[in-house]
Parts: structure tokens; sequence; C-alpha cells
């Protein structure tokens, strides 16, 4: 008897137990909180003011995020209004690194007659990353050395090694493919 009351019981606390939670004043992510510095370790537990581990995420809440026209985060403007400040190690300590040169953009011609040219932005690249993450292992640095194909990008090569996973989506086409085209057919 004692067993199946005990189940009884466990059952009705697992059903009280979210609205319980809801009625607690549950305080924003640490990153969304007013004058929120935040200097846990990773790995280390966080705690609330109280000394409770705080189970609240430790990221910026993506509503909070500059939009892009598709709805997609714009990841370039947040860091550019100073909305995120990435690291560059996860621990915080910077290793020294020389200044990156500013590279030109490349336009990279479209091989589809019906599909606009595409813009490579250099800046927005190696404002999060050092050249040599792509050069020259991903990308050859030397113009028509790389035979960039859609279908390569959709299967994780050339752009597709961090479109689609870590940086915006390839379905917008014309976000890349934003350059008229200026050849003949």
């Amino acid at each position: 008897m004692f067993r199946p009351l005990t189940r009884y019981i466990l059952a009705a606390l697992t059903l009280l137990m979210p609205a319980a939670a809801a009625a607690i004043d549950m305080e924003p992510a640490p990153a969304d909180r007013v004058g929120y510095t935040w200097k846990k370790k990773p790995g280390e537990l966080k705690h609330d003011r109280y000394g409770v581990i705080d189970p609240s995420p430790d990221v910026i809440s993506l509503e909070f995020l500059p939009t892009d026209d598709y709805g997609f985060v714009d990841w370039t403007k947040a860091l550019n209004e100073g909305i995120i400040s990435p690291k560059e190690t996860l621990d915080g300590k910077a290793p020294r690194a020389a200044k990156q040169a500013d590279a030109p953009d490349v336009v990279i011609r479209s091989k589809m007659d019906f599909m606009p040219d595409v813009l490579f932005p250099h800046k927005a690249h190696t404002d999060w990353l050092k050249c040599g993450v792509c050069h020259p292992k991903i990308f050859k640095p030397r113009a028509g050395a790389n035979p960039i194909t859609m279908t390569g990008i959709w299967k994780g090569e050339f752009c597709g090694r961090c479109h689609d996973k870590v940086a915006f989506p390839t379905r917008n086409c014309f976000r890349c493919h934003s350059v008229k085209r200026t050849r003949g057919k």
C-alpha cells in the first residue's frame, strides 16, 4: 500500500511543480539583466542572490538581438552596435595577436545566368575570425582558385563550413547574391 500511495503523491507533486515554479518571480537570464557583470568561468555553476544554483540561461535571448530583412539574427549588426562582445577564447584570456590587415571585399561571379554575383565582405568576417581560419585551408587566397558551388556549400564545404551551422543560413539567396551582374550572357 505504501508504494502506490508514494507514486500518487509524486505524480501530484510533479503536476503541481510547474504551477509553483510559475508563481515564483524568476529573475531574467544574467545577460538580460541591466548592468549585470558576469564573471563565471566555463564549467562553474552560477548562483542567484540567495546562493541557490541559478538554472537560467547564460546567453542573451535572441529576441533582444537585431534581425535582418528575413528575420534572422544580424550578428554583425549586434557586434557593431556593442550588443554582444565575443571573447577570443573560452577563458577570456585573449592571445596576443597581430592586427589583421583590412582585406578588400571580393566579388564572386555566379555561374548561373539568372543569379546575381556574390559580394564577400572581408571585414564582416575578419571581425569574427582570423585570416588563418579560412586561408589557405578552406579558401586559396587567389581570384578564381576556388571551385565554389552551391552544392559544395550545402555539403559543408567553402562558406558552408560556418553558414547553416553557426552563421546565418543559406536559404535567403539574395543575402549573398546581391551584386548586379555587369557582364553579358
